[in-house]
């Protein structure tokens, strides 16, 4: 096999399980890859019994302690990996969705990692950072993608995550249009180690509006469109919430504690690319899902909503 697909539960999503599950089995490159269900409470015959009806995915599970088990569970995935010689793994977070049709042309393309001079492979994801910018651009039409444009400009930033980004207003509420790459620009010039922000992720009219744009246009998602590689080596951060990397590399970035500014591997993945110039990888026209940030004050019933109008 060649790739672990390391999904992330939590005790709060089991709503999006079945749809992930239903998805995955449309892979036609199943003896490729294997689920590997990292979970953190007594749910596991809940995951048992939903891939029941799905039983050609290969699949393990494993339970953590309740708190704080974030890196546990990514350290335990990369020593199975390299038990198990898998030499690429997929980190996949539990609030999104892509196509197995998909799936199986990141597989088909996982020697791109080979190439030092790309760290990550993953979906266009809806709400991603930094592929929010490429969804829109392929995803919406032009009058959609201009109306999306317009309620980022609605934006304010202020404080979070103990970081000013007041600055950014100069593109939102001070701005005329919207300008992602003089965002991005301007995001890569602040100091702090977060980087990751995009109105997308802190405006709660912006990113609704997007997924009923999405939820609307489903049939988008669904057309199996040409696939082929787009790559980012210009934007100065990366935390879409699932991406495909080498076993070897993500090992590297997650043994070295001096990449680690909090519990999480987004910063010394970001630390690790920006230190070795490696860019990352996405399909263009393989669409992803991601429904909210938890940045959005009752992110999970909104997620619920989107979910029960998308499928």
């Amino acid at each position: 096999m060649k790739l672990l697909i390391v999904y992330l539960t939590d005790n709060g999503r089991h709503f999006t399980f079945p749809h992930f599950a239903k998805l995955m089995d449309e892979s036609t490159k199943k003896a490729d890859w294997k689920l590997l269900i990292l979970g953190h409470e007594d749910d596991m015959a809940f995951y048992k019994e939903v891939l029941k009806g799905h039983p050609s995915i290969d699949h393990d599970a494993f339970n953590f302690h309740l708190h704080d088990n974030y890196m546990e569970k990514v350290r335990f995935a990369v020593r199975y990996a390299k038990e198990a010689a898998f030499p690429y793994m997929m980190k996949c977070d539990n609030d999104l969705f892509f196509r197995g049709r998909t799936l199986d042309y990141m597989v088909d393309n996982l020697e791109l990692l080979q190439d030092p001079a790309n760290l990550t492979l993953g979906p266009t994801l809806s709400s991603g950072i930094p592929c929010v910018e490429y969804f829109m651009e392929d995803f919406l039409d032009e009058s959609d993608r201009l109306a999306l444009h317009k309620k980022l400009l609605e934006t304010k930033f202020e404080n979070i995550w103990g970081a000013t980004y007041a600055q950014l207003n100069q593109f939102t509420l001070e701005a005329t249009s919207w300008d992602g790459a003089g965002f991005y620009r301007a995001v890569k010039e602040t100091t702090h180690h977060y980087k990751g922000i995009h109105p997308i992720r802190i405006n709660l009219d912006a990113i609704t509006f997007l997924n009923q744009l999405v939820v609307r246009d489903k049939a988008k998602f669904y057309e199996d469109r040409e696939l082929s590689i787009l790559r980012d080596d210009t934007s100065p951060y990366f935390c879409d919430s699932v991406f495909c990397i080498r076993t070897e590399v993500y090992d590297a970035v997650v043994s070295d504690g001096s990449l680690f500014v909090d519990n999480f591997d987004e910063v010394p993945l970001n630390k690790y690319a920006w230190k070795t110039g490696a860019a990352h990888l996405f399909v263009k026209n393989g669409f992803g899902l991601h429904m909210y940030y938890n940045t959005v004050p009752n992110n999970r019933s909104y997620e619920q909503v989107f979910c029960n109008a998308f499928f």
